[in-house]
């Protein structure tokens, strides 16, 4: 007679000892799943940064990070959520009536807004659903009444947005404080770094 092992027969003891091995290789390979996924997020190449100067602005369908720092001025992300692409302007100035002849549109929320909308539709192949969010009108110059350009500039930008039918989705605007702001085409997360220090993603 077979000797028995806990009680067991040894065909018995051999389909435990199988699946024994079999939860442990389970396990393992769970674990390594979860190692590989958290080193690939964590070791994802970085976007490559394209710069927006101030009265300037960009649309782009390719992978990349939008990036401006602004104080008084307002930086606008417009998103297109099915065609997954974007653009960004930096506005100076609410009304283009000052500079009627200015030939940068970027320059001011009534010509850029419009501008850039359709720079951004011209880079999808399906109609476009756009969003925005804004960044920026910060008042720099808080001891000088009446000179707060930053308060006009976001009126004159949700103005322009409410006009060309445009939701604006987020905001970080206001307070005296510039930011640097780094806005993914892609996937239409704008990250807003203020100078003192604090960090949103909108």
């Amino acid at each position: 007679m077979l000797t028995t092992l806990f009680g067991l027969q040894p065909n018995k003891v051999a389909s435990a000892i199988t699946s024994s091995l079999i939860k442990l290789s389970i396990n393992a390979t769970t674990q390594l799943e979860t190692i590989t996924t958290t080193t690939i997020e964590t070791t994802k190449p970085k976007l490559e940064e394209v710069r927006v100067n101030m009265a300037e602005m960009r649309a782009e369908s390719k992978p990349v990070e939008l990036v401006t720092s602004v104080g008084s001025c307002v930086a606008i992300c417009l998103y297109d959520s099915v065609n997954m692409c974007g653009g960004l302007a930096h506005i100076m100035l609410p009304k283009s009536a000052i500079a009627p002849q200015e030939p940068l549109p970027g320059k001011f929320a009534d010509t850029a807004v419009p501008a850039l909308a359709k720079a951004v539709r011209k880079l999808g192949r399906k109609e476009a659903r756009l969003s925005a969010k804004i960044a920026g009108g910060a008042n720099m110059f808080p001891n000088m009444n009446g000179l707060n350009i930053g308060l006009k500039n976001i009126e004159g930008v949700k103005a322009a947005l409410a006009e060309h039918k445009i939701r604006l989705i987020a905001e970080d605007v206001g307070d005296a404080h510039g930011r640097r702001v780094t806005f993914d085409v892609t996937t239409g997360i704008a990250t807003v770094k203020r100078f003192n220090g604090d960090e949103t993603k909108l």
